[in-house]
């Protein structure tokens, strides 16, 4: 039943902006990405294997997903892969500098009118393309030093890596 004094109004639906739900799914990203680090760092691999996963000299072995092959080497094998790693591809410094710059233009991306969608592809584009790139690169380095090892050296790190997993899978 309707009453006959009420206005009836034919407006159609308001129109549903796409910001909103893409600063959404950045802020959400990031805020997993910051609880996925602070959870890795505080209860993450270095405690069951006695490799301190933390630390700028382990961070690009660490953010290749490389942990239990790093995590089998010994420290003098880490420290110079890491050593490598920051001669070819610049120090892990210079690496978050470009994060934060990207973060900035992603920021003006978001908050530009009209939003522009190919801005904040184009941004995230080249952040995977550089993890990209600096896993590639990580992944020879490691090869290169294993290569290098004698068969003694190559079993023992064999050993290792085995009973990582071992212990990793219970």
């Amino acid at each position: 039943m309707s009453d006959s004094n009420t206005p009836q109004t034919s407006a159609s639906p308001p129109r549903r902006r796409k910001w909103p739900r893409v600063l959404l799914a950045v802020s959400l990203t990031f805020n997993l990405l910051i609880v996925g680090m602070i959870a890795g760092a505080k209860w993450g691999y270095h405690r069951d294997h006695g490799f301190d996963m933390r630390g700028p000299n382990h961070a690009a072995i660490r953010d290749m997903g490389f942990a239990p092959l790093a995590g089998a080497l010994d420290r003098d094998d880490r420290r110079q892969i890491g050593k490598v790693l920051r001669q070819r591809s610049g120090s892990f410094g210079d690496n978050r500098k470009a994060l934060a710059d990207e973060f900035q233009t992603i920021l003006s991306a978001l908050r530009a009118n009209p939003f522009d969608p190919d801005v904040l592809s184009s941004v995230m584009d080249r952040q995977a393309e550089r993890l990209q790139t600096r896993g590639a690169l990580a992944r020879s380095v490691l090869i290169e030093r294993i290569d290098q090892m004698t068969p003694d050296e190559r079993s023992i790190f064999a050993d290792r890596l085995e009973r990582s997993v071992r212990k990793r899978a219970r």
